[in-house]
């Protein structure tokens, strides 16, 4: 397992290498699946969204801006904040948006920003969604205090993210032959395997969904539930303050 002494620089560091490839190689790994599970946390997460006529949203860990994307395509959404600690990654969002002719585009802002530390006032978001980033946050609980922080009274927040399976077999497949797969197919395609062997080694230390779930109801959520994709390999936690 890799020993990490500055995960936040580590993890800025890692995003920089692989930017431009890692579109690509979340299409690859996941065989295009990723989109779909992305959708699927933006329907979780904007149970609410209907009855608003200006919703504003914000993306944490934007990446390449996959999930803000989604966001803005929603008429009932007006503004979507976007951030990344990582400007390299941003650099390629603001690529693809740029590409993007159609009107919602314009709906979004991609700005530099950490989790731990949002430069946002608050009670300020009718939404919030995190995809594969809370995992890489060098202080959790920070994060979900500073999301509870941000979030309008009555929003929701879902997190995306890799999940821990409960039945014996499938963890046996995921573990030993999947999560096994993922540095090789990082050093064949991104020729970083440092990278993607973090990706399996940080669910060493991830909780599992039912136990994310809890430390939203430890913050002070009023509801939240987790629900598990691809038999539990990948889980959305799902919160409304």
């Amino acid at each position: 397992m890799l020993q990490i002494e500055n995960k936040s620089l580590f993890i800025n560091q890692m995003f920089t290498r692989i930017a431009k490839k890692y579109d690509f190689l979340n299409n690859i790994m996941t065989f295009n699946l990723h989109q779909i599970w992305k959708k699927q946390a933006i329907e979780s997460a904007s149970v609410n969204i209907p009855y608003l006529k200006h919703a504003k949203v914000l993306d944490l860990c934007t990446g390449t801006g996959d999930m803000a994307q989604m966001w803005a395509k929603k008429p009932q959404v007006s503004k979507v904040m976007a951030i990344d600690s990582c400007p390299p990654m941003l650099e390629e969002a603001e690529k693809r948006q740029r590409k993007i002719k159609e009107p919602w585009a314009t709906k979004i802002t991609f700005m530099p920003g950490d989790a731990l530390e949002l430069p946002f006032p608050d009670d300020n978001f009718d939404a919030i969604s995190v995809g594969f980033g809370l995992r890489n946050v060098a202080d959790l609980s920070r994060a979900i205090q500073e999301i509870f922080r941000v979030l309008k009274p009555g929003g929701f927040i879902v997190s995306l993210d890799l999940g821990h399976p409960e039945q014996p077999f499938i963890q046996n497949i995921y573990k030993n032959i999947f999560l096994n797969f993922i540095p090789l197919l990082g050093s064949i395609f991104a020729g970083d395997k440092l990278a993607y062997r973090y990706l399996v080694d940080s669910l060493e230390t991830w909780p599992k969904q039912k136990e994310l779930s809890q430390m939203f109801w430890d913050q002070g959520f009023t509801r939240s539930y987790f629900k598990d994709l691809m038999f539990g390999t990948i889980a959305l936690v799902v919160a409304q303050k």
